[in-house]
């Protein structure tokens, strides 16, 4: 069932470590196919849990400019963003040990992201 979202600004997108290593280098990250993202925060670690155990759990945090549209399915609190997304990387935060994972702890590496204009 698709609904109308809930007003939001920020919404969360899990990413692997080589694409995370892009970023630092290019702060620049394009997916020309339809852009997966969720309202919880967790739900965007949790697909990279296991393979993340020893190191960073990689996050977008994606802004959302006013008058952006997105497909809202709020069973899995996902918006999907449209086709051909650029976004710019516009800073890095690392957080140690933060309790993500009912087996322990985990860090995060969480990347600022904004959307660039097509």
């Amino acid at each position: 069932m698709v609904e109308a979202a809930p007003n939001f600004r920020i919404v969360y997108r899990g990413m692997t470590e080589k694409t995370a290593e892009r970023l630092l280098s290019n702060n620049v990250f394009t997916n020309k196919g339809f852009t997966d993202t969720t309202l919880n925060p967790w739900n965007a670690c949790e697909p990279l849990d296991s393979e993340r155990r020893d190191s960073f759990h990689n996050l977008m945090a994606i802004s959302i400019p006013e008058g952006a549209h997105g497909l809202y399915v709020p069973e899995q609190e996902m918006i999907v963003l449209h086709r051909d997304l650029t976004l710019k990387c516009i800073g890095v935060s690392m957080f140690n040990s933060v309790m993500i994972a009912p087996d322990g702890p985990r860090s995060i590496r969480i990347f600022a992201m904004e959307m660039m204009e097509q």
